[in-house]
Parts: C-alpha cells; structure tokens; sequence
C-alpha cells in the first residue's frame, strides 16, 4: 500500500467505535489512511481479515527489527511493538520491562510472553468502576499462551531456548545469558518475539470486534 498524508482530524469522535478506532491506530502506525469504504470493509469482520492481519504483522516484524538491537530484551521490544502498533500509549511502561526477559534472566517466563500479556491486558481491561474486578483480560491470556505453547512447547525461555536451539542450557542467573549470546544461541529470539507478537496481534483484534466505546 503507498503511504499518503495523514487526515488531521481526530481519530474518533462520539459515535467511533474501538474496532474503528483500532484499526485507524494501526494503519496510521504504518504512516497511512483508510478509506472510508475500505474502512467499512475491514470493520466488517476485522478479527479475520488476512489481508488486515498480515499488514499488522508486518508492521509489528518491522518494529522488532528497529527496537530489538536498540533494548536487546524480548519484553521490552515486544511491548513496544505493540504499544506503537496498536496505539496503547504506554511508553512509560517500555523501561519497567527491562528485567522481565526470563524474570530477572532467570530463565524462566519468556520475555515475549510477559510483553504481550502486558500489551494484551490494556487492550482488554477497563477501569474498574466501584471497586468491581471484571479480569477480562484472563481468557485471552489463556489463550495466548496455550498458542504460544503449541508452537514452542512452553512458555519459559530456557524451554523455548532449547526448542530453538536443539541445546539444553543451563539458565537459572544472569550470567547464563552472556554464554548463551555467546554461544549465539539467541540469535533466533527475533522469530520467537515475531511469533508471540502475531498471536497477541490476532487476540488484540478480536477484542476490537467485541467492544465499543
């Protein structure tokens, strides 16, 4: 698609709804407009979209490339992929994830994982009104990790290391993670944090077909 000046007004007014207002966030992210009947198109069923769907994906590989040499952690190029494709305004977020890649680089939880359940959390949750707790975020979590565990057979970064790797290692400190970049076995984590992002980018989208503001 070829970029085209971006409209000046408003992305939602009173009667935009979130899918709108999502799937205006990402293309704008990639520096274009919808028209308004392709728009119309889209919002017809957004979740299933392949054409949608595989821009997004682009856009969110494309910020991997950019962040990951710049952060070098999972959690935070993960987020931040997310948060400029999806518009969630959260940048302050970006650096609190910065010991979350095998919490702590202990191994265990990847860091991909806990970057999108964070991106998927504010897309799902609301502010909770007298005190109730709806935790609508807790399916799509689930569902995020059963698909990320179908792919890489669990969701803690020693397991998914040795999946991609064929190598057990031992990673249980931080100074693991300096022999494992060593040894260049997380060279192929850039596939791993593209992989998680395209599932927490199908989830993000359902939610979009859900809810309206």
């Amino acid at each position: 698609m070829k970029a085209i000046q971006k409209q000046s007004q408003p992305f939602c007014k009173n009667k935009c709804n979130r899918r709108s207002f999502i799937l205006k966030s990402v293309y704008t992210s990639m520096g274009l407009t919808l028209s308004s009947s392709l728009l119309s198109s889209s919002l017809t069923s957004l979740s299933s979209n392949r054409q949608v769907k595989e821009d997004i994906y682009k856009r969110l590989d494309e910020l991997v490339d950019k962040y990951l040499p710049i952060f070098g952690t999972c959690s935070q190029t993960s987020f931040i992929a997310l948060n400029q494709a999806f518009s969630l305004k959260a940048e302050n977020l970006v650096k609190a994830l910065a010991s979350f890649p095998g919490i702590a680089f202990r191994g265990e939880t990847c860091g991909a994982v806990s970057g999108c359940l964070l991106g998927i959390a504010l897309v799902y949750e609301e502010d909770s009104k007298n005190g109730e707790k709806q935790r609508l975020s807790g399916g799509p979590s689930v569902n995020f990790c059963e698909r990320f565990e179908s792919e890489y057979g669990s969701t803690r970064c020693r397991d998914v290391i040795k999946k991609i790797t064929n190598k057990e290692y031992q990673v249980f400190k931080p100074e693991d993670y300096e022999i494992l970049a060593k040894d260049g076995a997380l060279k192929n984590c850039h596939i791993v944090i593209k992989k998680a992002l395209h599932i927490a980018a199908d989830i993000i989208l359902e939610r979009s077909n859900t809810i309206l503001t």
